[in-house]
Formats: structure tokens, C-alpha cells, sequence
């Protein structure tokens, strides 16, 4: 049962490095789906047990964060 256990683990591991591999690929946005705005990217570093890392920009748009700071202070339809 144990080599079963192993080989699962294996199987995600593999998982995780494919997702991360295919996402490394991905070019980052440059703009925001939501908004059109031009998006701003802060690095996350991203680690496995089997010491592998990936560093992929996260995007962030200031726009819209900025219209539901402004949305929570109204109630909608004001």
C-alpha cells in the first residue's frame, strides 16, 4: 500500500510541475479583461517539497480595486 501512496504522490508532484511549467509559459496580461485598464504584476515565487520554484507575475488591476473600495462605501443603485 505504500508503493501506492508513493506513486500518488509522485503522480501530483508531476501535476504540480506541468501546471506551473504551463503556466510559466502563459504571457502575462497587459491589460484588464474587466476593465481595459493597464494591469500592474507583483512576483510570486512559487515552491515544491522537491525544491523546484517558479516565479510567475500575478496580475493586479488598480482600477477595479479602486471601484469596490468605492462601491462598498454606497449601496447599489445610488
Amino acid at each position: 500500500m505504500a508503493n501506492t501512496s508513493l506513486s500518488s504522490t509522485e503522480a501530483q508532484s508531476q501535476l504540480i510541475d506541468k501546471l506551473f511549467d504551463a503556466l510559466s509559459a502563459i504571457p502575462p496580461l497587459l491589460h484588464c479583461r474587466k476593465c481595459g485598464a493597464e494591469l500592474l504584476h507583483a512576483n510570486a515565487t512559487f515552491f515544491t517539497l522537491a525544491g523546484k520554484k517558479w516565479t510567475l507575475p500575478l496580475p493586479h488591476c488598480p482600477q477595479c480595486e479602486l471601484n469596490e473600495e468605492t462601491d462598498k462605501g454606497h449601496p447599489r443603485g445610488r
